[in-house]
């Protein structure tokens, strides 16, 4: 059972009309899925391949990858607290899943990578910084169709530590060093930076 204070646990945020968790999951027929609580909120975005989870309302279910993306000026510290999501699921009245326009976002940590022989691997990895870029040189640089396919290149690459990628363009940077993140960096929006685990 996932509550505030376990190590996949990150706050409760303000939810907007614009999602800061952008994918609901909603059944074939387009219903809420019943009994909802954090573990099932957890487990579906992990296997949809993205890093966070977030119940809102009681019975809803949202995935993304950066809830921070419309912050901060969306996010008032002072005013949001973990208190603040407060309803209880409908799966599990011992867990809290949200508010009204207030989600319980946790991280899921892990993607999905398919390696030879139909043998799954597990990728884990960190968003370290939103609209920035590396100023350091890379050691190899590729087109990806989205941020899940650079980290599969990070991880077969030798030794890539780091990446960062593009939103618009899909163009993925790949680095060897954790120190590059140290050397420089410089504000660009809608580049990602992305640590491996």
């Amino acid at each position: 059972m996932k509550r505030a204070g376990s190590n996949d646990y990150v706050r409760c945020f303000i939810d907007t009309n614009t999602r800061q968790l952008p994918h609901q999951y909603l059944l074939n027929n387009g219903d809420l899925p019943p009994d909802m609580e954090n573990n099932t909120c957890l487990l579906y975005c992990k296997e949809q391949g993205y890093m966070y989870s977030g119940t809102e309302n009681a019975n809803q279910c949202f995935c993304g990858d950066d809830p921070y993306q419309y912050g901060p000026e969306n996010v008032n510290d002072e005013y949001i607290q973990d208190f603040d999501c407060d309803r209880e699921c409908t799966g599990d009245s011992k867990q809290m899943c949200g508010g009204g326009w207030r989600l319980t976002v946790y991280e899921t940590g892990y993607l999905p990578f398919e390696e030879g022989c139909n043998k799954q691997r597990q990728i884990k990895l960190k968003l370290v910084s939103n609209n920035t870029m590396l100023t350091a040189p890379a050691n190899q640089v590729l087109t990806s169709r989205s941020k899940i396919e650079c980290a599969q290149y990070c991880k077969i690459s030798d030794n890539c530590k780091v990446f960062v990628i593009s939103t618009e363009t899909r163009e993925c940077s790949l680095y060897n060093s954790f120190t590059v993140m140290c050397e420089g960096v410089q504000t660009v929006q809608g580049f990602q930076v992305y640590m491996m685990k």
